[in-house]
């Protein structure tokens, strides 16, 4: 394999694992946000509603 290649191809892991790093940090951060919400304050929606 070309030694340019290589790199191309570590570069695109690297940038995949950094993605999912990322999107399971704001899942996280999102159900720990979600866990502190006063929960009685939402509206319950019906959506067959006619508008």
């Amino acid at each position: 394999m070309p030694d340019g290649l290589t790199y191309l191809l570590v570069f695109i892991a690297g940038v995949i694992v950094y993605t999912i790093a990322k999107v399971v940090g704001y899942m996280r951060e999102s159900d720990r946000q979600w866990q502190q919400v006063d929960k009685s304050k939402l509206k319950e929606w019906d959506d067959e509603e006619d508008y």
